[in-house]
């Protein structure tokens, strides 16, 4: 599943319903090319933890973006407005995991009324609130 404002992204499915049987969870890899935007959007059934393999990006809400740099991890709630752009000079890989879904059709997506004005601003406030606790895997792990 893929939408207008996701050119230039590359998804690939790791573990789905179709492909591994799994009925509550999905896990997929994105590559988020430099200045490549995906816009604010929620997903009303299912929770979402996006894992930063390499690069950084700007994790987007209804509050200030964030940054989650390597070996962060951030989690969003389930109806929250999320979105990501990458404004390095370097592709974003990351890992995406979906909780309460087993195909990306079952998680649900709605495209935040104002998305135009999203690609053109860093700051993107609104309905939502403040959804983004990044997590640092050392922290986590206690290392």
């Amino acid at each position: 599943m893929t939408t207008p404002d996701q050119e230039g992204l590359i998804f690939r499915n790791v573990i789905n319903k179709d492909d591994a049987g799994a009925r509550g969870i999905i896990l997929l890899s994105s590559e988020i090319p430099p200045g490549k935007v995906h816009v604010l959007h929620q997903h009303p059934n299912a929770e979402q933890i996006m894992y930063v393999l390499e690069g950084s990006c700007l994790a987007l809400s209804g509050g200030e973006p964030v940054r989650p740099n390597e070996v962060n991890a951030v989690f969003i709630a389930q109806d929250q407005w999320h979105g990501v752009r990458n404004d390095t000079d370097r592709p974003a890989v990351t890992l995406v995991v979906y909780l309460g879904a087993g195909i990306l059709e079952e998680a649900g997506y709605e495209e935040h009324p104002r998305h135009f004005d999203q690609k053109r601003s860093t700051s993107n406030r609104g309905k939502g609130g403040e959804f983004v606790r990044i997590l640092g895997w050392q922290a986590a792990l206690g290392v």
